[in-house]
């Protein structure tokens, strides 16, 4: 229990002040805040989808499209190289990784 504790505390020493999170999901300084149960794809197209990644930035192969609307839950996340939040999530038994930016919360 301790060293959860510890591990923890270093998580939250290296993350930013504050860190935009998803249109819909605000700005948090917490990271455990950030882990929430679900979100929805909100691509801000009606006909838009979103891409699933096998890791987290646009290099990274795309194994799903996701339409506009459906839920994922989240699994935890993690800043790109190039400094965005992309967040590990499933979606119908299927894992991987998406923005931040396509992602509302208050499901």
């Amino acid at each position: 229990m301790f060293s959860k504790l510890i591990a923890g505390a270093l998580i939250l020493t290296a993350l930013p002040a504050s860190a935009g999170i998803g249109p819909g999901m605000g700005r948090t300084t917490s990271f455990a805040s950030r882990i929430q149960g679900s979100a929805t794809v909100c691509t801000n197209r009606d006909t838009g989808n979103l891409f699933l990644r096998t890791g987290p930035g646009q290099n990274y192969q795309q194994v799903r499209e996701i339409p506009n609307g459906e839920e994922v839950s989240l699994m935890g996340g993690e800043y790109s190289t190039d400094g965005k939040w992309w967040w590990h999530i499933s979606h119908k038994s299927k894992l991987g990784w998406a923005p931040a930016s396509f992602l509302c919360g208050d499901v």
